[in-house]
């Protein structure tokens, strides 16, 4: 059996797995986020632990003798700051966070290089852009050590500051190729090697440990695992021309490919990470996924949200879900949430459908920037509490104009591909390519419309200009703004 632990933005669920039963136990429970000033969102480092300890506990109970790995799957971009006794010091810095928005100026002169070698564009929400920031505050010394998150969680198992490569490749440090902390990106934040976690493999066993705290006394393996897009991914065994679309916080679309895949596009409008077992992740992320819709609920003060079946966008209302700025395709801290097109004969059921249409908009931008750069994408699979949402699985088949997978536990993925990888780290599983099995047949398939697709392209051409227009639009109110 296997502890697979998934950190998320909003949530931690641990789940303990045997291959041949699939989740036996599962716990989850929410993660609070922590805005305390303006334009902050973070997390506290020592209640992550405490929760994933708790999860732990809880699943493993009655089962202990019989736990043979742990593997772990944290968020990406999340940064925090300890001591050299490895002492918490700062928060987690969240991909949500938007205080370092400013200091992104400061990579653009570098920003082709950098996303050459690390294979993410100089983006606020990257590890490298928070620690610039922390150092203009005074915060980051030479004495710091840089925390993302996973490496806290294997130094209260095992000790020892490391960081599987996947999780490391998030943070603007890593060069992608070499997969060896990036001298340049070093050079310009003036962080050593020393005050990062070392690096290893996710998907190989990294040490043994001993949780007594829960009731195993026995030796169990720790796998790094990687971080929990890649491991969706795997979970599903989605890997080539087939994709994997995330409805979380976040709303990603990306596959798993051997190849390093960079935009010639200068606008760098996705990623490349590692992900374990030699395989990269190549997509895109946009900061607004469902936190937009929750926010939503929260504003208007309700648990549901009714949602027109018309197209919005045909009607001419269009919402632009930039919450949080935008991180992909368009790479703007600045952005803003805005709705457009709205007359007195309009429902919030109308409002409601835009705003479902603008994140899916957002994402059909990144598919069409992987498919200019050669990654051929035939079908999506649905990850993510959103994939239960029949609404939202529409729209977004419709938009992004490809069959949409539906999984019999969409949110489950993760931990499936913490397991898995694990399974490769113990030697039952020999490749990852293993796990393209016949869980396809399982599935239940979301069709496009043609009518209703060809609509949304021509609505993407007004959405496109409409986000040009923001993007110089709130530059100018930022700009006035600091002044």
């Amino acid at each position: 059996m296997i502890i697979s632990v998934d950190v998320g933005t909003s949530s931690i669920k641990v789940g303990l797995v045997d291959d041949g039963r699939g989740i036996l136990r599962s716990y989850v429970s929410e993660v609070p986020l922590i805005i305390e000033t303006h334009s902050a969102a973070e997390h506290d480092l020592k209640l992550l632990w405490e929760l994933t300890l708790q999860g732990i506990r809880k699943v493993v109970k009655g089962y202990e003798s019989r736990v043979e790995a742990i593997s772990l799957s944290t968020y990406l971009h999340g940064l925090a700051l300890l001591n050299p006794n490895f002492e918490v010091v700062t928060k987690v810095i969240t991909h949500l966070d938007r205080r370092s928005a400013k200091i992104q100026k400061v990579l653009e002169e570098f920003g082709g290089e950098l996303y050459r070698r690390t294979g993410c564009p100089p983006i606020f929400i990257f590890p490298l852009c928070r620690a610039l920031w922390l150092k203009d505050r005074g915060a980051l010394t030479s004495t710091s050590k840089l925390c993302f998150v996973k490496d806290y969680l294997a130094y209260k198992l095992v000790g020892r500051h490391v960081v599987d490569y996947g999780v490391a490749s998030g943070t603007g440090f890593l060069n992608v190729s070499s997969l060896k902390w990036e001298p340049l990106s070093l050079e310009l934040s003036n962080v050593s090697e020393e005050m990062l976690p070392e690096l290893y493999e996710g998907a190989k066993v990294y040490d043994y440990v001993n949780l007594r705290e829960v009731g195993i006394d026995g030796k169990v393996a720790l796998v790094l695992g990687s971080f929990d897009g890649a491991l969706q991914n795997i979970g599903y065994g989605v890997f080539g021309s087939d994709a994997v679309l995330n409805l979380g916080s976040t709303a990603v679309i990306r596959t798993l490919l051997h190849e390093l895949v960079i935009d010639r596009d200068q606008e760098a409008r996705f990623f490349t990470y590692y992900a374990a077992d030699g395989y990269r992740v190549v997509g895109g992320a946009s900061n607004n996924g469902t936190v937009v819709i929750e926010w939503f609920k929260k504003v208007l003060g309700s648990d549901t949200l009714p949602m027109t079946k018309d197209i919005a966008c045909k009607d001419g209302i269009y919402a632009l879900p930039f919450l949080s700025g935008e991180r992909y395709p368009f790479r703007d801290p600045n952005l803003a949430f805005t709705l457009l097109g709205l007359h007195l004969e309009h429902k919030l059921d109308d409002v409601v459908r835009a705003v479902v249409e603008g994140i899916a908009l957002t994402v059909k931008v990144i598919l069409i920037a992987l498919e200019e750069n050669g990654v051929r994408v035939e079908r999506v699979h649905c990850a993510g509490g959103g994939c239960n949402n029949t609404d939202l699985t529409d729209v977004f088949s419709n938009v992004l104009c490809k069959p949409l997978a539906i999984h019999a536990s969409p949110r489950d993925a993760v931990v499936f591909g913490a397991s898995k990888t694990a399974m490769r780290a113990l030697g039952y599983i020999g490749s990852l390519d293993r796990l393209r099995e016949d869980l396809y047949e399982q599935l239940t398939y979301i069709y496009p419309s043609a009518e209703d697709c060809n609509t949304y392209n021509r609505c993407l051409d007004v959405f496109l200009k409409l986000v040009r227009t923001a993007r110089s639009t709130y530059k100018e109110v930022s700009e006035t703004a600091a002044e």
